[in-house]
């Protein structure tokens, strides 16, 4: 609001507005007699008691800010005007297609399409997020999901492509051990057996495989966990009479000579017909890298070894158990344990039948 004023001691005025906590400004005093001054809208009635006395020559005139802005710059109000209308008119053009998540379909193709549709780089788009997905769901079978999202000028596309079978691309699942299926819990892939079947080592548990509701095959790394009735059998032997090698005290050296690790000679040749060796190497001279390999031989000779099967039995079987342990799965729960021995034509056999439940898969 703008106040002009006419009349005496407006300078005593104008120290008590500024007491009262008026804020005033562009105050103008032309003459003893004439001022004008500028305050608030909100301060103009609580100003009409302080000025009562004094003539008002033109009136409470109001001027708004905003009116005297527009005028001073009016220009650059049009120029923002404008620009903002055309930033949301641009905003509307597409300048960028990003392209996210693809494998087998190439993203030249993804645009190709899109080009086909009107959705293109400098071009205006009129589809929405929702039509440009449907776009290419409608147009590729092979994709299972697709998400369109839009920022500023970009168009933002991300894929999620369908596993096709191909087969070789995932191994089956197979039977580590021989037994009977007792549970089955299959994450992903084709159940390939049932509870109740026995199997094989090697026999396919799960295919490498889903289908979808069309019946067409998906690969997928399979994942499940089959347990089994399993019969782990070990069995370990013993002639009452058995042969053995050992030394008969007679020994031969044989010298080899090399240079720069080329064979020179040898000296002495081994004539025994059974024997085991000890090799060792020295260096003939520090000037000449001429290396001697010194062989010795030990002749041996077969001599026979006559067991006492009673005695060497309850070795026999914990051998037998222990190799029956060490083919178990790494979970299992044990049913039954069987330890027996038997001998036929003076061998002593121990054999050790484990049965437990544990996971095959």
């Amino acid at each position: 609001m703008k106040i002009e004023l006419e009349g005496y001691n407006l300078g005593e005025l104008i120290k008590t507005l500024h007491r009262k906590k008026f804020t005033l400004s562009n105050v103008c005093q032309t003459d003893s007699t004439h001022i004008s001054f500028e305050i608030a809208d909100k301060e103009s009635a609580r100003i009409n008691r302080f000025i009562a006395n004094y003539k008002i020559k033109k009136g409470l005139t109001k001027i708004k800010l905003l009116p005297r802005l527009t005028l001073a710059n009016l220009g650059v109000i049009v120029a923002l005007f404008l620009g903002i209308i055309f930033a949301i008119f641009c905003s509307n053009y597409v300048w960028q297609i990003r392209i996210y998540g693809n494998e087998n379909i190439s993203k030249q193709e993804i645009i190709s399409v899109l080009s086909d549709n009107g959705i293109k780089k400098g071009k205006l788009n009129t589809k929405s997020n929702q039509q440009i997905e449907e776009i290419l769901l409608n147009n590729y079978n092979r994709l299972a999901q697709v998400s369109v999202i839009r920022e500023g000028t970009a168009i933002i596309i991300n894929l999620s492509e369908k596993l096709v079978y191909n087969p070789g691309e995932f191994s089956p699942i197979t039977a580590k051990y021989s037994g009977i299926i007792t549970e089955i819990n299959v994450l992903t892939g084709t159940l390939n057996v049932k509870v109740g079947d026995y199997v094989n080592v090697g026999d396919t548990l799960v295919l490498p495989f889903n289908l979808d509701s069309a019946g067409n095959k998906i690969s997928v790394c399979p994942a499940a966990e089959i347990k089994a009735k399993l019969y782990i059998t070990s069995k370990a032997e013993i002639n009452k009479i058995t042969y053995a090698l050992e030394r008969t005290g007679k020994t031969k050296k044989v010298y080899n000579y090399s240079i720069f690790n080329k064979h020179l000679y040898a000296k002495n040749k081994n004539s025994f017909d059974f024997f085991e060796c000890e090799e060792y190497n020295t260096y003939i001279s520090n000037l000449i890298p001429i290396k001697q390999t010194t062989t010795t031989y030990y002749e041996l000779k077969q001599v026979e070894v006559e067991h006492n099967l009673e005695q060497e039995k309850p070795e026999l079987v914990e051998k037998a158990y222990n190799d029956a342990i060490s083919k178990l799965p790494q979970d299992y729960t044990l049913i039954n344990e069987s330890n027996t021995t038997s001998l036929v034509d003076n061998t002593l056999y121990a054999t050790t039948i484990l049965t437990v439940e544990g996971i095959i898969s």
